[in-house]
C-alpha cells in the first residue's frame, strides 16, 4: 500500500509586524490541516453506471451499487481476428480500499481509491478459456484497470489489456 506523506509548506522570512503575521499563520495552518484530512472524511462513493474503452478499442461497462459493490460487467475484446463481448451479471463483488494513509484517515479524494477483481474460468495455465477484469476507482468519476482473455478457442490469448472508464 502506498504511503501518503504530508506536505510541509515553508514560507520565506519577512520583516513585518506580529499582527500581520498571525492571520497569515492561521490561514496557512488551517489550510494544511484540511489538506491532511479531518477526523471523519465523508465517503465519496462510486455508485452508478460506468462506461469506457479498452486498449483494443472495445467497450467496457459496469455497474456499482450504492453499497459499493460491482453488480455487472460487460467487456469487449478484439484480438487475433476474434471479436466479441463477455457479459457477467448478478455479481456481488466488493470494492475494497486500495490505499492506506499513515497517519490516517485518508482525505476524501484519496479514500475514493477502491478496487475490484473478477475472474471466470481456470486461472492456471491450461486449455480452458478464462476471462478476468481488474479495476481501480482512481479519482472522482474515473476508473482504470486491465482485462485478460486466456485460451479463447481459435483466438489464443490477450493479457494485460488496459481499459479506462468514467461514470455516466
Amino acid at each position: 500500500m502506498p504511503y501518503v506523506r504530508p506536505t510541509i509548506l515553508r514560507l520565506p522570512m519577512m520583516k513585518t509586524s506580529l499582527t500581520a503575521v498571525f492571520p497569515l499563520t492561521a490561514f496557512v495552518s488551517c489550510g494544511l490541516m484540511s489538506a491532511c484530512g479531518s477526523a471523519s472524511p465523508a465517503p465519496l462513493g462510486n455508485a452508478g453506471s460506468w462506461s469506457g474503452t479498452t486498449a483494443q478499442g472495445s467497450p467496457i461497462t459496469f455497474s456499482v451499487s450504492p453499497d459499493e459493490r460491482v453488480t455487472s460487467i460487460s467487456v469487449g475484446y478484439s484480438f487475433n481476428g476474434c471479436t466479441g463481448t463477455k457479459r457477467f451479471s448478478n455479481l456481488d463483488l466488493e470494492t475494497a480500499p486500495s490505499v492506506a494513509c499513515i497517519p490516517g484517515p485518508c482525505t476524501p479524494p484519496v479514500s475514493s481509491y477502491r478496487e475490484f477483481r473478477y475472474s471466470v474460468g481456470p486461472l492456471a495455465l491450461g486449455d480452458e478459456a478464462s476471462t478476468s477484469v481488474n479495476g481501480q476507482f482512481s479519482s472522482y468519476g474515473r476508473a482504470m484497470g486491465v482485462a485478460d482473455f486466456r485460451n479463447y478457442p481459435g483466438c489464443g490469448t490477450a493479457t494485460r489489456v488496459t481499459w479506462s472508464a468514467a461514470r455516466r
